[in-house]
This record gives structure tokens, sequence and C-alpha cells, in this order.
């Protein structure tokens, strides 16, 4: 009633195909299934009818309703990604992709003629198990009535800065489409910490508009399913958010100045001169700019959600497996690759990813102080300087932890794949140390900050931390021996 009122369209969203347990205890035959839960099309295309009449017919303000299938994260996934298919799965327990068509056909039709039924608008987002996957599902969408929109991601498959535009984007031309843009900032800090993407958004939405016109219209997302009571309103990177409102209704030929001028006097009621604005805007800029060198090792993700990863060899399935760029970006991961058949090469690589962050460490310990020092002297408002000091005193620590995790975990690779000498295992060693030092200081940090976010507290998780740094000792003691 409330979005009716304010002139709102409400939908739901679901991410994966869910259900309870109790399903399966009463159809039993659904487990026998050396791959898992069977996949009996006509039970899961009634099962899906009803679900969607019943929820079309018990929130009657709702306008409609965006469902992903082809997601991997449930219980019942259509295809699996090439990372996740051993070398050992038997042909006949992978499915094909002509397989997976059918499956996609006869689920988004099910969908289709119900939500129709129901007088409802329906949006399909696009998230496919892999790049390779991405063609099965477009062509499973394409005879569903010119009705049913599509939802696609900005970047292909994962919101990464440095992506290139999602080149799917422009193969659907016979219905809307809508643009999913990632703003809670899930590989970009979560908003924990300031990442300003104004200009990026700007150039990657104009793309949008001139490259295909049925493009029309974009779910912007805010807040991340596993983090609760965590959204990006309320942190700097609410910035973002207000400029995608602009840039997609009447604000489009603002420039980046211009709209986080506007956030600033509309939100926090300020209106700096133009001196104090532009270092505000500055200090922003670098602070995304060294948040990425930091997260990021050469371009490449170190591990998802913008946080360490748990073990050493968590670290080797998120940059040479899961995530690797080259799934998306093939020869793109030369630059990360160690082997004994090319030891120099090999060493270039460590070299370069060892400056890269010994220049970050320095400059976001430079970055912090100059922000902290700026806000005693800008006349902030109560709110905008609060916000200000938890998200700049968090982002050094994060920057130093992160460089250290890196320097030991490359260190021991490259010990381990190319040469097992002593001054890697010592570089090593002092960088674990480091992070047993961090944990520390990310607990003394968490019990000072006053009203921060709960995703604060997730992404300064010590215990995170102390895994990491056990996972890489133990590994380090193996090579010693």
């Amino acid at each position: 009633m409330y979005c009716r009122e304010q002139g709102l369209r409400f939908y739901l969203q679901a991410k994966e195909l869910g259900f309870p347990t109790e399903l399966l205890l009463s159809h039993k035959y659904l487990l026998d299934n050396q791959q898992g839960i069977l996949f009996d099309v006509d039970f899961w295309s009634r099962w899906l009818t009803d679900k969607i009449r019943g929820v079309c017919q018990g929130i009657p303000a709702l306008t409609g309703l965006i469902i992903a299938l082809s997601s991997t994260d449930g219980l019942l996934p259509i295809t699996r990604p090439k990372w996740d298919i051993n070398a050992r799965d038997e042909p006949e327990n992978t499915r094909q992709p002509s397989q997976s068509f059918v499956l996609y056909r006869r689920c988004f039709q099910a969908l289709s003629q119900v939500v129709t039924a129901q007088n409802k608008h329906l949006v399909l987002r696009v998230f496919p198990a892999s790049n390779d996957d991405l063609g099965t599902v477009l062509d499973a969408i394409e005879p569903l009535p010119p009705t049913v929109s599509v939802s696609i991601k900005l970047t292909p498959e994962r919101f990464w800065p440095a992506f290139p535009n999602n080149p799917a984007l422009l193969q659907v031309t016979m219905r809307d489409v809508w643009v999913d843009i990632d703003l809670a900032g899930e590989e970009v800090g979560w908003g924990v910490m300031p990442f300003l993407r104004i200009d990026e958004l700007k150039g990657r939405l104009l793309w949008c508009q001139s490259a295909n016109p049925r493009i029309t219209g974009a779910i912007c997302k805010t807040s991340w399913e596993s983090v609760d009571n965590h959204w990006i309103p309320e942190t700097l990177s609410e910035c973002n958010l207000f400029a995608c409102s602009q840039l997609l209704g009447h604000g489009a030929g603002k420039t980046q100045e211009q709209l986080l001028d506007l956030w600033l006097a509309e939100r926090y009621g300020w209106c700096p001169d133009v001196t104090v604005a532009r270092r505000f805007q500055q200090l922003l800029e670098q602070a995304s700019e060294v948040l990425y060198q930091a997260i990021y090792v050469r371009d490449h993700v170190f591990h998802r959600h913008s946080q360490l990863p748990e073990s050493y060899g968590q670290a080797v399935w998120s940059l040479y497996s899961q995530l690797a760029r080259n799934h998306w970006l093939p020869g793109s991961a030369q630059d990360i690759h160690f082997t004994r058949d090319d030891p120099q090469i090999s060493m270039e690589n460590l070299t370069r990813i060892a400056q890269e962050k010994d220049e970050v460490a320095a400059d976001a310990l430079k970055l912090c102080a100059q922000a902290l020092e700026f806000a005693e002297n800008a006349a902030f408002p109560t709110a905008l300087y609060r916000l200000w000091q938890n998200e700049w005193r968090g982002l050094a620590l994060y920057c130093q932890l992160f460089t250290h995790a890196q320097k030991a975990f490359f260190t021991l690779h490259f010990a381990r794949e190319v040469e097992n000498s002593w001054s890697m295992r010592e570089i090593c060693h002092i960088n674990v140390q480091a992070l047993y030092q961090g944990a520390s200081e990310m607990e003394m940090l968490c019990q000072q900050m006053n009203e921060a976010s709960p995703g604060f507290y997730i992404m300064f998780d010590a215990g995170r931390v102390r895994s990491l740094a056990d996972s890489l000792s133990s590994e380090l003691s193996a090579l010693r021996h």
C-alpha cells in the first residue's frame, strides 16, 4: 500500500529455486539421484506454477517478480560452471547445453504463463553458471512473449570494476532489458569504505543507452543477503546510488562533480565552497583507487566478497579456479602464473606483484592521514563527520592486511611452484607475522568504533585473518621439512 501511495512499483526477487525439505520427504524419488536432487522438469514446473500463483494472490499489490533460475547458488542448479566440473566426472552425469536448454525453456514457460495469468510483470534475471551457459539461457528466453523482460548484469558475471561492459546486454533486442548494477559494492568493499564510482557508472550507462535502445531500466543492488541490517544508504557509497538515480532520470548530462555536490546538498544540507568540495571529491577518488589496488592483484580479485580468504587453498581456488579472470578474458592469467618451466617470467610476475602491494600500502597510510586531517578543518555536518571518520579509519588497516596476505601467499606459492628458497620462506614468514599483528589491531578498532554498520564487523573479522595466517604458517612449515 505504501508503494502505491508513493507512486512506486513493488517487485519481489528470487535468486534461486528454493524449497522446504518437507517437499523432498513427500517426493522421495527426487532424492534418488547420484548427482543430487533429481530435476524432474514436469514436477518442478508444476511446483513453480503453484508457488508463484500463491505469491501473486497473497500479495495483490505486487507489480511483478524478478526471478533467476540460472544461478548455481541453490540446491537445484540447472547447469554447473566449468570450474565446478571435475575431470573425473562421467560425461553422462554432466548436463549438456541442449539438455539445459530444455529445462530452462520449460521452467521459463511455466513462469511466464502463471505470472501473465495473474496480471503481473515477469523479469527474468540472467544469472548464468558461467559464460558458456549464457547463450543457453538467452536462447530459452527468446520464444517467450515480449512482455517478459530480462535483467542482465552490467559486467560479465561478476561486478568487477576493471571488467568490460557485458556484451550480453546487446544480444536482447525484442524485449525490454534492465541492467543489473551492484551498488552494494560486494567486490569493492561493501560500502564499508569509500569507493566512488560515479564516472564509471556514467560511462557504462551511456554505453547501454547508445548501444541498445531496449535497455529501459536498471536494478540497483543496495544490500547483500548474507549481511543483515547493512545497506548502502547511510554510507559514503550512497553517493553512487544517488548518482545512478539522477543519470537514469533527468540528470544524465550532469558531471561527477555536479552529482556529488548535489548529493551533499540534498543528503546533508552541506554546500561547501569549491575548494573544499573538490578536495572532498579528490579524496574519494583516491580512496577508490587505493582500495581497488589493495583488494585486487594485477586486476585479479584475491578473494570473493572483498574479504581475505581463510586458507591457502581457498586463495588458490579463488585466483586460479572459481574467480579466475581467464574464464572471461583468455590469457589474462599470465601475470599471476608461476611455473618451474619459466623461472625468469615467474620471478618477474612476483616482483611486479610485490611492487604493487608495497606502493598501495604506503599510499593507503598517507591518504588516510590526509583524509582525517581534512575532516577536522572542513566544517562537516555532524552525521557526515562521523561517517567519514568510521570509513576512513578502517581503510588503511584493511589495505595493510590485504598487502601482507597477498605478499605472504604469493611468495609461498612461488616457493611451492618454482623455487623453495630461504628468502621466499622468510618473506612469507614476515608477512604472516604481520597478519597476526593486524588481527589484533582489527579487534582494537572494532572496540573503538561508534555506530559502525554491521558490514564493518564482518569485513573486520579478526578470526578470518588468523585462520589465513594459521593456514599459511602450516604450508610454510611443510616447505621447511
